[in-house]
């Protein structure tokens, strides 16, 4: 059996709690993936670090807000059933975002090599995280994680093919 490669997905939120008694589960997500997750019959769970297809029944999404919705998979027909699968990871193929041409997607980040202007090559971005309108990329350096902010006006150099970036980061960030 073939499995679907993480590297190929992205994660767009978590299976919170069951609601209500039909199986249906409450799915936590990210705002920029709520036009993706309209248009996606088939979400895939992380189980025991594997991404399974689970589809989602003909009407069975229905949002709550901008951040969750009610999802009604087929063969999850009981609390009980619901229950099991809640907690699990969400993940889209990589693929089918539909994203804002104007808009570089966060998810887009990750897996770019960071430099900065003045020490050079840094590390894998393995993050991006947005705190009310801040970008952080979570980057490992020296073997340890270090959390830079983000801003276009520190962005020097941005090659898509090569999947690296140049930041000029902040004095001394790099020195703790």
């Amino acid at each position: 059996m073939e499995t679907i490669p993480k590297v190929d997905c992205q994660k767009i939120g978590y299976l919170q709690k069951p609601h209500g008694i039909k199986g249906e589960v409450v799915l936590q997500f990210e705002p920029e993936y709520e036009e993706s997750l309209d248009e996606m019959p088939t979400l895939f769970l992380e189980i025991d670090g594997l991404l399974v297809p689970f589809f989602i029944q003909d009407e069975g999404l229905r949002f709550r807000s901008g951040e969750s919705a009610l999802v009604l998979f087929d063969w999850i027909d009981s609390e009980e059933q619901a229950r099991k699968i809640c907690g699990c990871s969400v993940y889209i193929l990589k693929d089918d975002l539909i994203l804002d041409n104007n808009e570089l997607g966060l998810h887009m980040l990750v897996g770019y090599t960071l430099y900065d202007s003045e020490k050079g090559k840094i590390g894998p971005v393995v993050q991006v995280d947005d705190y009310a309108g801040n970008l952080i990329l979570t980057v490992t350096y020296n073997k340890q994680e270090v959390l830079v902010p983000f801003s276009e006006d520190f962005l020097t150099r941005f090659d898509e093919d090569k999947k690296e970036m140049e930041l000029q980061c902040p004095e001394g960030i790099f020195d703790l």
